[in-house]
């Protein structure tokens, strides 16, 4: 785990944001959402209970399983995703059906959808990349990779408990939409493409030693 920064923390809290809105979009446009929510919301809603409450009550089985093998990447990161995302979603689903009715304009519904795609990918590679600790079924992939000894690579590992998730919500009674496909199939390698044009640059940027200019 590496020394904690503002800019680090900041990354942390920021993409966990991205996250909790994306999550939130998705459950509006009614597109389907992404696999572990699909999994959290199938369950959920089968024992009756918020979708925020059932998200904390079920990540402490995961990051039992991260302590067991990969306990390095539990840190502040894991307890904000842990208690964050499902909150931030469900404030922001009740927020919009107490002001708005239900969306019901497939053209907008699927401008959410590319969005939340877009939102989800890059605040999981903003708050892992600073290595403070990640969510425990982010931290699930690399558990695998790790497991496996490399034989298994991040983003076939994301993808292989992505399509296991999405089949137990499924069975549950979640929504399973073409943006359960989507975020399925290509959120490992969108994660990866974001880690490294836009989080490690961000870091690369806090370390750059400052350049001293001379006025004459």
């Amino acid at each position: 785990m590496k020394a904690m920064t503002w800019r680090k923390f900041n990354m942390v809290l920021i993409g966990n944001l991205f996250i909790g809105i994306a999550v939130a979009l998705l459950r509006i446009s009614a597109l389907g959402t992404d696999p572990f929510s699909t999994l959290n919301l199938g369950i959920s809603g089968f024992l009756g209970i918020s979708f925020g409450v059932y998200q904390l009550i079920f990540n402490p089985l995961l990051l039992g399983v991260v302590f067991i093998y990969y306990r390095n990447l539990i840190g502040i990161g894991t307890i904000v995703n842990m208690v964050g995302i499902g909150f931030i979603s469900d404030f922001i689903v009740f927020g919009y059906n107490f002001f708005f009715d239900d969306m019901s304009i497939l053209a907008i519904r699927i401008v959410m959808m590319a969005v939340a795609v877009i939102f989800a990918s890059l605040g999981v590679a903003l708050y892992i990349t600073p290595n403070l600790g990640i969510s425990p079924y982010d931290a699930l992939a690399f558990v695998v990779e790790k497991v496996s000894k490399n034989k298994i690579p991040f983003p076939i590992a994301r993808i292989t408990t992505d399509i296991l998730c999405v089949a137990i919500g499924f069975s549950f009674g979640a929504i399973v939409g073409v943006a359960t496909v989507i975020l399925a199939f290509f959120t490992g390698p969108l994660i990866q493409f974001f880690r490294k044009y836009v989080a490690e640059p961000m870091l690369a940027y806090e370390k750059a030693p400052a350049v001293a200019v001379s006025l004459k």
